[in-house]
């Protein structure tokens, strides 16, 4: 079922292009967003632009950062002989969660697969 109000169908639609997000879901959240306040909804799209102008893949292991090197390659205490290589950011922070590694990482963004026509040329 689609909307007569064109403003609410294509936040809907901007939000079923997220990963896992179906009609229902995407729903859910276009409603919420329309019952914040002015300054709330300020301060979401505000935050959303941000992430997008700010973030970028650090220059050493490509995880995500706001600066030229991510926290884990700008720190001293980690042990730089030891290389975790990871699909994704998702994977550093769930690393980072049990607090048990101390070396550093390479995130691929990404899996190799023949199949697809992804080689190690295409990763990081």
């Amino acid at each position: 079922m689609s909307y007569d109000v064109a403003a609410l169908e294509k936040l809907i639609e901007q939000f079923q292009k997220m990963p896992s997000i179906g009609r229902k879901t995407a729903q859910r959240m276009a409603f919420h967003v329309l019952d914040l306040t002015d300054d709330e909804a300020k301060e979401f799209a505000d935050a959303i632009i941000d992430a997008h102008t700010k973030i970028h893949r650090c220059s050493v292991c490509h995880n995500l950062t706001e600066n030229e090197l991510c926290p884990v390659c700008e720190s001293v205490n980690r042990d730089k002989s030891l290389v975790c290589v990871v699909e994704d950011p998702r994977d550093v922070l769930a690393m980072e969660r049990t607090r048990e590694y101390s070396g550093v990482y390479h995130v691929l963004h990404g899996v190799i697969s023949p199949m697809n026509g992804i080689g190690p040329e295409q990763l990081t």
